[in-house]
């Protein structure tokens, strides 16, 4: 059996003293009186005056009987109920009782009965009777036939137990509280007792049998009381030393750990609110990770793009330089130089493409939050998408990805409030949507030809909304190939990609996105079979949310990239609705990560 601790102690010995104090003063307060009564109640006086109350309350009993049995005589020898009774007409008899009733409160019914038992009429008052606080009394009298002449005797009633064929006879039953019967029960009962403890044991009854009664009472307090103060202590000791458990990797930098308490009281609460402080702390420390390693990136992309640029327009304008000087006449030399002015130029267009893309990626701007409502943008960023979509059709070009998936909206009508700021999360839901059809195009071009890489639609992609507690979550679903589970915990890191032109920013974006929304961005399997990215946005006038706008608050001046054409702004919607560093990996591999567009398999 395990030990009380000094908490569980602690409690056992309040309940005692608590139960202990009333219980040893009352012992000591009965004892006194008790003597005191022993030595006073049993005088002769006494039992005189009971047996007098109890005189008293027969004849209240008896008085108050007579007067239901005046009081049905005098109803019987009404004139009006008596000619009513003989007179043949029931509706007459039934008004004429329901008046008697009506005229006497103490009335439960009448009845009017013919010889043999034979009912004429009854007229009841209205509830029924209560059997526990009222007495019935039930009186019968012959009813006199009313000589209808005045100044003429009514003929007599027949005697008792006689009865012939006109005879009638009247039952009123009666009601009375029962207060004062129950009183003469109760007395007589009283007085019973008293004189059988006067005549039998009157000191050992009330001196010594208390005395056992109190030490027994004291003995069962004591253990009960120390019963009930381990159960009620234990299980608040024991949720207490939980959490003093949890505290200590915690305090070693484990925030994963979670103490689940159950119940409803104040324990559990403070447990619920200590798992939801660890929840928090965990989020906030993740999302800080992220954001020194994204600071560290972009001054790595910002050095690299400084590096990159500086030696490009040399290099492209000495092979110009020495193509346009070449005077001579060898074919041969002529086709060597145009060959390598070509690599260049095109090797340098690329080089610069990737300069821009660190230059965006290291002077990405941070969201400016505003109240907004996130149902009504996705419903606009879907019509902005249909139209896209639309002009894809027509123009069946590469670059409009669009144009050859099913993509559809499922958002609700009800508004969806949170803090957005709608042009960098167009930017990042531009990418993914734009990464899911890059991963279904090449899945198509992957398939052997004829059959399904015919098809006039490459596959489907899905984006949905709905309310989560606290949050909003969009999921992007689609029916490519999905991502490899042994690469989705690095997806959204910087320079991480698959492609051999690509830069492994397009997602680092996007999370930095989400994170600047104070949200979270998951990689899942898709019902679809494809994959299945998922954004929670915390609702607007929650914690998460009013940390992220007191976070944004706190990051410094804004940004003044995002005019248009500037670098870091982001793009319109249309042909170029998406940068081309934002086009990574995460569409989706059929190897062991998914590739975007143009992604050749490499890093």
């Amino acid at each position: 059996m395990r030990i009380p601790g000094r908490t569980e102690r602690r409690v056992v010995a309040a309940i005692l003293v608590t139960a202990l104090i009333p219980l040893v003063a009352s012992i000591v307060i009965a004892r006194t009186v008790i003597a005191r009564v022993s030595a006073t109640a049993f005088q002769p006086e006494f039992g005189v005056h009971l047996d007098r109350a109890l005189g008293v309350y027969a004849e209240l009993a008896a008085a108050i009987k007579q007067g239901m049995r005046s009081e049905a005589e005098a109803i019987a020898a009404a004139d009006p109920l008596r000619r009513s009774a003989f007179a043949g007409d029931a509706e007459l008899l039934a008004d004429e009782l329901a008046r008697i009733v009506a005229a006497h409160a103490t009335l439960v019914s009448l009845r009017v009965e013919r010889c043999g038992g034979e009912l004429v009429s009854a007229r009841e008052r209205g509830r029924p009777v209560d059997p526990a606080h009222e007495k019935t009394l039930t009186v019968r009298k012959a009813i006199e036939r009313a000589s209808g002449r005045p100044g003429v005797p009514a003929e007599p009633a027949p005697e008792d137990g006689e009865c012939d064929g006109d005879a009638t006879t009247l039952v009123a039953t009666f009601a009375a509280p029962s207060a004062r019967f129950d009183e003469l029960e109760s007395a007589q009962a009283f007085a019973q007792a008293y004189h059988a403890l006067e005549r039998e044991h009157r000191k050992e009854y009330l001196d010594e049998s208390y005395g056992d009664a109190f030490a027994a009472l004291l003995g069962a307090t004591i253990v009960l009381a120390v019963l009930a103060g381990v159960l009620v202590a234990r299980p608040v000791a024991d949720r207490i030393a939980r959490l003093a458990a949890a505290t200590r990797p915690v305090a070693e930098g484990d925030l994963s750990v979670r103490v689940a308490l159950q119940g409803n009281d104040e324990v559990a609460d403070l447990g619920r609110a200590f798992d939801r402080m660890l929840e928090e702390l965990e989020g906030s420390r993740a999302r800080i990770e992220f954001l020194k390693r994204m600071g560290e990136w972009q001054k790595m992309a910002r050095h690299l793009a400084h590096e990159i640029k500086n030696p490009l327009t040399p290099i492209q304008l000495a092979v110009e330089e020495c193509h346009r000087r070449y005077a001579g006449s060898d074919p041969a030399y002529q086709r060597l130089l145009q060959t390598t002015l070509e690599v260049v130029e095109e090797e340098v267009g690329t080089l610069r493409r990737l300069v821009g893309e660190f230059s965006n990626f290291a002077r990405l701007p941070q969201a400016e939050l505003e109240p907004s409502d996130l149902a009504e943008f996705l419903r606009e960023q879907g019509e902005r998408f249909a139209a896209v979509e639309e002009a894809g059709r027509e123009h069946a070009s590469d670059e409009a990805l669009l144009g050859r998936v099913d993509l559809e909206f499922d958002v609700p009508d009800a508004p969806m409030p949170a803090a957005l700021d709608r042009e960098m999360l167009r930017r990042a839901l531009g990418n993914i949507v734009r990464n899911a059809a890059q991963a279904l195009r090449d899945a198509q071009r992957a398939a052997p030809r004829g059959g399904a890489a015919e098809r006039a639609l490459w596959g489907r992609v899905r984006v949905s909304a709905r309310g989560e507690g606290q949050s909003h979550m969009i999921a992007i679903d689609d029916d490519g190939p999905g991502i490899d589970p042994a690469v989705r915990d690095s997806v959204f890191d910087p320079y991480v990609t698959t492609r051999y032109d690509g830069t492994g920013l397009g997602l680092s974006i996007v999370k930095k996105i989400v994170v600047d929304h104070g949200g979270t961005i998951d990689v899942l399997d898709s019902p679809f079979g494809g994959a299945r990215f998922v954004i929670r946005l915390p609702r607007a006038g929650t914690p998460a949310a009013r940390a992220a706008q007191r976070a944004e608050g706190e990051g410094g001046p804004r940004s003044t990239s995002r005019a248009a054409g500037e670098p870091g702004s982001p793009p319109a919607l249309g042909r170029d609705v998406f940068s081309e560093g934002d086009r990574e990996v995460a569409a989706g591999s059929a190897g062991p990560a998914r590739p975007a567009a143009g992604d050749g398999g490499g890093a």
